[in-house]
């Protein structure tokens, strides 16, 4: 008996061990490719060169056009790496649950190494992190509130020219995130590049914690596909839509993200009003928390055992709310001024999402007729209430929970919404991580590599091949060859498309596997 112990322990071992190194092997992969991008694209000292921001295709077009093929390339070993650490974390797991909390150091460790490399990379998808530090600078150097003042406001500062496009626009984020993003200038961080890196520095510290919650304290809302902490780790940590967005481009989402886990991982644990606090931030981060509050608040009181408690319950919750809200938003700014960016963002911004797809459809089948174009703006809103009415009645009904209703909500909105941005569908992670099936964990893969990837058409794509090509310029289509047609018919089939299909054909092709277990 003793023989055999010792065998198993053995074999344990070694099971874990291999397990490891391939981990590290795969993690050393991941590292080298983002190193190889820094080189390539180092924020210092491509930031001091210039006097506005640059996109991937502007760094790459002296002499350096052969690299976006390696740039596809690195992206594709990218996610092929992700997908093969999911697929052995996920394994060992289900072998060996008690060994594999071990890898969870490794997993969060090789994340955070790769975080650590691209702290230093240029922000070449996404001009945003630069923007926070022109608000911050506007702020805490000449006490011009993010919230109501114009960055036009202050041609002053040697930095001014990076607020591009957004110099007459007030932030379209939160009072926290603001109150935070002003700190590192206020102590002494003045120059562009040391703010960006400091503001890369917040979203990772944001990515460890939400990697400590949903490696550590997370619980499956689906326990019998064997998932593990380990593996909801892997699925958040090494998604290189992650490391990319959330930290190569230092976009504050990550920081909302970080708080919408944390309010679901209280939530899971019964601790509703520590829920209903980390929520309230991670909306005064970005209003786009708002998505979640309403159906939080309908589980909340859905959860109570009578009447007077569920009454208890939401006048704690709208205490909480409002008095958050109002003293955070009331620091930076008179009312009802402070929230014009917000609402600016919220309602105002069109590109690349499926309601503008159809717009540019309709406006070149019937140019004269801007009220036929224009329908998909007004529907889209109309069907996204009806949806989310739908979900509400659904989780009071109890035929979902509010992970679901939670990612289908924020899913609806991406697809549903005037305007798209790469980093969207970070906003689907925690729900996906915290109930990772075989439908949340493609269509989660697919959507980070179709928006990743998507970058390519609207940049790299137009500028180099289509803007001259003499077919376009001079065939059948020629009416239509300009930059928002082509681009947007190109490129939201893309990025909706396969994620859309992809789970469905998946589906379609072994039904029992699908439904039944973590099909990697």
């Amino acid at each position: 008996m003793a023989a055999t112990s010792s065998i198993k322990r053995q074999t344990g071992a070694s099971a874990y061990e291999s397990a490891r190194t391939k981990l590290l092997r795969w993690g050393a992969i991941m590292a080298v490719i983002y190193l190889i991008y820094l080189v390539v694209f180092p924020l210092v000292p491509a930031i001091s060169q210039s006097d506005h921001v640059l996109d991937i295709e502007m760094m790459l077009k002296d002499g350096m056009k052969w690299f976006a093929w390696l740039y596809v390339l690195g992206l594709g070993i990218l996610f092929y790496a992700f997908w093969r650490v999911l697929k052995i974390v996920h394994e060992f797991s289900q072998a060996d649950p008690e060994s594999a909390k071990s890898l969870r150091a490794w997993v969060l460790g090789i994340g955070i190494l790769c975080g650590v490399i691209l702290i230093g990379l240029y922000p070449i998808t996404a001009l945003d992190v630069v923007l926070y530090v022109v608000r911050a600078r506007l702020w805490a150097l000449y006490g011009g509130s993010p919230m109501t003042a114009l960055p036009a406001a202050f041609p002053q500062d040697p930095y001014i020219s990076f607020a591009g496009e957004y110099a007459n626009q007030p932030s379209p984020y939160g009072p926290v995130w603001e109150l935070l993003a002003q700190i590192p200038v206020r102590l002494g961080i003045l120059s562009m590049a040391g703010g960006v890196i400091a503001m890369k520095v917040i979203s990772l510290i944001s990515y460890a914690g939400m990697g400590i919650l949903l490696g550590w304290h997370s619980r499956q809302e689906t326990p019998r596909f064997g998932v593990s902490g380990a593996t909801a780790l892997t699925f958040f940590a090494l998604n290189p839509l992650v490391l990319m967005e959330a930290i190569g481009n230092g976009h504050n989402d990550m920081l909302m993200l970080a708080l919408l886990t944390l309010g679901l991982v209280l939530w899971q644990r019964e601790n509703w009003m520590g829920a209903t606090l980390a929520l309230t931030l991670a909306v005064l981060i970005k209003a786009t928390g708002l998505i979640l509050m309403p159906l939080f608040g309908v589980a909340v009181l859905i959860a109570a055992p009578d009447w007077r408690e569920r009454i208890r319950r939401a006048l704690i919750m709208s205490v909480i709310f409002i008095v958050m809200v109002g003293i955070s938003y009331r620091l930076t700014g008179p009312f009802p001024e402070v929230f014009q960016g917000a609402q600016r963002a919220l309602f105002n911004r069109r590109g690349f999402a499926p309601s503008y797809f159809f717009y540019v459809v309709l406006h070149e089948a019937q140019p004269q007729n801007s009220a036929v174009a224009l329908l998909p703006f007004k529907l889209a809103p109309i069907l996204f209430v009806l949806y989310y009415a739908y979900l509400s009645i659904q989780l009071i009904r109890g035929k979902m929970t509010l992970l679901e209703a939670g990612f289908a909500a924020f899913f609806s909105q991406i697809l549903l919404g005037d305007t798209f941005r790469i980093w969207y569908p970070l906003w689907l992670i925690p729900f996906a991580a915290l109930n990772l099936n075989s439908r949340t964990l493609w269509m989660m893969l697919l959507f980070s590599v179709t928006a990743e990837l998507s970058i390519l058409s609207y940049y790299v794509l137009w500028r180099w091949v289509l803007r001259t090509w003499n077919w376009g310029l001079t065939g059948p289509l020629k009416q239509y060859w300009d930059y928002w047609t082509v681009t947007t018919v190109l490129t939201v089939p893309w990025t909706f498309g396969i994620p859309l299909i992809g789970p469905l054909l998946l589906k379609w092709k072994d039904k029992q596997h699908f439904g039944n277990s973590l099909w990697i």
